[in-house]
């Protein structure tokens, strides 16, 4: 009956080929067989230990790659009481994508400059502008903004990356500074 269970397909019963191997060693003793006799030794039972190995491979890989941070992410708590800003990477190199996050109270509209000149960070469409004198301006959408993709100054040493915050007047107040290192 293995024929119908699985024989076939390479699943064999142990009891049916144990059955098998005594049955084909009486026969070999009675006709005097010395050669099958000798082969008389179970055979080795080799598992699928590499399918298991493959698996588990496949699965770090999958943790690795959704655990990590992204180019994009920049470690940055919302806070809803004080404006903050942070980068991904204080050490640049010239023309490099860096990314930028604010931090701040809801409602009001915050200008990033770098080195006081007023940038506009992409971050596909889920930010805002509103075209201000004071440069592009953004709302914040739940006291955080997204990873804002920016590229690093041309010139080599320090810059001042800083937050603006718009007044209805349209003054501005820087309320968030950092500084990044460029080089060549």
């Amino acid at each position: 009956m293995s024929f119908i269970f699985g024989g076939v397909r390479g699943r064999e019963d142990p009891e049916l080929a144990a059955g098998n191997r005594r049955s084909a060693a009486h026969f070999a003793r009675d006709i005097g067989d010395d050669r099958a006799l000798a082969d008389d030794r179970p055979t080795i039972r080799r598992g699928n230990h590499w399918a298991w190995l493959a698996a588990a491979v496949v699965v770090l890989a999958v943790l690795g790659f959704t655990s990590s941070r992204g180019a994009d992410e920049v470690e940055l708590a919302a806070n809803c009481t004080t404006p903050a800003v942070a980068v991904s990477s204080s050490q640049l190199t010239r023309g490099q994508t860096f990314y930028v996050r604010l931090a701040g109270p809801d409602g009001t509209d915050y200008v990033v400059t770098v080195d006081g000149e007023p940038v506009r960070g992409s971050a596909g469409s889920t930010v805002t502008y509103t075209e201000t004198p004071a440069g592009p301006a953004l709302r914040l959408t739940q006291c955080l903004s997204p990873g804002l993709a920016l590229a690093a100054p041309a010139g080599e040493g320090p810059h001042r990356v800083a937050v603006l915050e718009l007044a209805l007047d349209g003054t501005t107040t820087e309320v968030a500074a950092t500084t990044v290192q460029v080089t060549d």
